[in-house]
């Protein structure tokens, strides 16, 4: 008797190609058969009028933020996420920053990647999970916050930590070139860890070095970067930013695609909204003003510094920041929520002394949406062939949600660039999310619906799914999800999480 038995489905398997109808049967975690009038499962699930597709690959996240602690991932599972790349935007959780070492609860863990796998694998997960190592870990573990080019030694020690991590199955390289001390690091520097990828046959992602004005010379960095090193790349969630730079993503993906044309091989990724999300501190302080947050308070008191960093964000983002919505301040909580132009006018100063009481007040760390992408370049990198959807989120386990892409990223996908905007057709939105993720990370038994295959499973409505979080409240649940399968375990019934725990860690094979 098989486990499950899908009935009455019409199966989108994930490859492009339009939908059947068939039965699934699944045993041990894996898909047994498929075909019509399918008998014997313990369970029985009516898909009639639903579609069946391979369970979503979530190309971009920071879900490993949670495996140690939170390894649920509610949040994804119940929006259809069976697996998760993590590590992105070169934050990882290794290697572990020197300073941090005795201080951190999990520093007594681990201090390889080999002890942390071992770790998050003792652990039930919710979903599935691979790991890069991110160069900002590497910079901190090595160099600490330093604004400087790393000795040979460094950079050996450096190279090290990254074959640790890829020795054990780490998936590849993240940089994240706006965060510090990443943003400290010439492309030489990237190169040599480039190639320390390549030689694993691992990947190379980026949070590019600017996704605004500069984002053609930013994406030039990369495929430098690329060509250089011969490592596969992906350019993350890909966008320009503010409306000058709107149009220019058409630009920018003609270059990826020149470059794979001379037989290099580039990806993207995107999540499915006109605004992002990240630290007051990434947006508004220039690179060589940051400091680790604690400091960054004692260098925001100091009045000389804050009328540089001031004019410098005058000259270039001017003083509407209306586009700035607030979604995490501490230091002053009843401004969670409001944009910026109506805080300081609450507030009683102007927008960028505003923002420095904000981070004075919030211990240097405070978050914010960025409400400055266009909507047709949206649709521009979703319709690109080599583009993949992610959530660039971790989890929450009860702490507040700051961007609704974590509830809503791919019920969003499907719903408004699928059914409303027609963006993509289904099948190729759900190919977007799953087998050409599978193939880009090396996931071989996942992101299609054939025998054989891992059991992981989405069972939707194309009806009627959609996102319900917004920006006023990014904890509503998905509708028209109806049943989310992970390793052959049902994981969320009607977009609401069982409590089961099959999710693996997922390791890279090592050459």
């Amino acid at each position: 008797m098989y486990d499950i038995v899908i009935k009455n489905g019409k199966i989108i398997d994930g490859t492009g190609s339009d939908g059947y109808f068939s039965d699934v049967a699944i045993e041990g975690g894996k898909i047994k058969k498929i075909g019509k009038d399918i008998e014997g499962g313990k369970l029985v699930i009516d898909a009639k009028g639903l579609v069946v597709t391979p369970g979503f690959i979530d190309s971009h996240s920071h879900s490993d933020k949670n495996m140690l602690t939170y390894p649920e991932q509610i949040e994804k599972v119940e929006q259809g996420i069976t697996t998760s790349v993590a590590g992105m935007c070169g934050e990882s959780i290794y290697p572990l920053p020197k300073k941090n070492a005795g201080g951190d609860a999990l520093c007594d863990k681990y201090e390889t990647m080999g002890e942390l796998l071992s770790r998050a694998d003792s652990i039930a997960q919710g979903s599935n999970t691979g790991l890069f190592v991110g160069h900002r870990n590497l910079r901190r573990s090595v160099m600490g916050m330093e604004n400087r080019e790393p000795t040979e030694e460094e950079m050996n020690e450096m190279k090290a930590l990254l074959r640790d991590g890829l020795e054990n199955g780490a998936i590849g390289v993240s940089f994240g070139l706006i965060y510090t001390p990443s943003s400290y690091a010439k492309t030489d520097e990237l190169i040599s860890l480039a190639r320390v990828a390549a030689e694993y046959g691992a990947l190379v992602s980026a949070h590019i070095r600017d996704e605004g004005d500069f984002v053609e010379e930013a994406v030039t960095e990369f495929i430098t970067i690329i060509k250089a090193s011969g490592a596969r790349g992906i350019v993350s969630h890909h966008k320009a930013m503010h409306k000058k730079n709107h149009g220019k993503v058409n630009n920018t993906l003609k270059m990826i695609e020149a470059a794979n044309a001379e037989g290099f091989d580039i990806y993207c990724d995107v999540y499915p909204y006109i605004a992002s999300e990240t630290t007051l501190e990434a947006r508004f302080i220039p690179g060589e003003y940051r400091k680790e947050s604690e400091k960054l308070v004692e260098f925001l008191k100091d009045e000389k510094i804050c009328r540089e960093i001031k004019n410098i964000n005058l000259e270039k983002w001017g003083d509407d920041l209306s586009w700035v919505l607030i979604n995490k301040c501490e230091g002053y909580p009843e401004y969670t929520g409001l944009t910026l132009d109506k805080i300081a006018e609450i507030h009683g100063k102007d927008v960028y002394e505003t923002i420095f009481d904000i981070l004075r007040e919030s211990g240097g760390s405070a978050q914010a949406a960025y409400f400055t992408m266009s909507e047709d370049d949206v649709d521009t990198v979703i319709s690109y062939p080599r583009a993949m959807i992610c959530t660039d989120s971790s989890a929450a386990r009860g702490m507040p949600l700051y961007h609704p892409r974590l509830r809503g990223s791919f019920p969003r996908a499907l719903g408004r660039y699928v059914r409303e905007r027609k963006t993509v057709a289904l099948p190729e939105m759900i190919r977007k999310m799953t087998s050409l993720p599978a193939y880009v990370y090396g996931f071989e038994t996942k992101g299609i619906i054939k025998e054989g295959m891992d059991a992981d499973i989405c069972i939707f409505n194309p009806e009627t799914i959609c996102d319900r979080a917004d920006f006023s409240d990014c904890t509503l649940r998905a509708e028209g999800l109806s049943c989310v399968i992970v390793n052959g375990v049902v994981a969320a019934e009607d977009a609401v999480y069982t409590g089961s725990m099959s999710g693996k860690v997922l390791l890279r094979k090592v050459k």
